[in-house]
């Protein structure tokens, strides 16, 4: 089944709302990071995900998660996402992998805060938690290709409503380097 697509005028009408909203989002986001206090890790990392949950909601963005054949090791993982998914990527993520992975909160920081998060070192031992994150317009049934991912918000924006696919793949054996 094809949704249909609003009418250009329609569209344009909706733009500076979505513009408005994502604008009071990233306020709140901003905000509530702020007033938290460092050590706070719990509230922390719930603020974290509702703020990205907020953000994409906001843009107009579905994210679509799909388990790996086999449930991922509770401990011993780090959190690898292959590639540049871009910031609405990196969000999508967040929502969709559980906030103990090690890996997580740096990837937290880089997606809601803009900072280069402290990367998690990989040991002889661990076991690396890869992730795939695929786009396509909400309208459309053909994946967006590398040159046409959204990398920020504006792009976002520009593309209009998004689905976001979060694929968690098996955990694979790290190998020492």
């Amino acid at each position: 089944m094809t949704a249909v697509r609003p009418p250009a005028r329609a569209r344009r009408i909706a733009a500076p709302h979505r513009r408005i909203r994502l604008a009071g989002t990233l306020a709140g986001v901003g905000l509530r990071s702020v007033l938290l206090p460092r050590d706070a890790v719990r509230q922390r990392g719930r603020v974290q995900v509702c703020g990205a949950a907020r953000l994409l909601t906001a843009l107009g963005v579905r994210v679509q998660v799909l388990p790996p054949a086999t449930p991922w090791p509770r401990t011993g993982g780090r959190l690898v996402v292959p590639g540049a998914p871009g910031r609405i990527g990196e969000l999508a993520v967040l929502t969709a992998v559980p906030r103990t992975v090690p890996g997580w909160t740096a990837l937290a920081e880089r997606a809601l805060l803009g900072r280069p998060g402290t990367p998690v070192p990989v040991a002889d031992g661990d076991v690396l938690l890869p992730v795939a994150v695929r786009f396509r317009r909400a309208d459309g049934d053909e994946w967006l290709d590398g040159s046409r991912v959204p990398q920020d918000v504006d792009g976002a924006l520009a593309l209009g409503p998004l689905l976001v696919e979060v694929r968690l793949l098996p955990a694979l054996g790290a190998t020492s380097s």
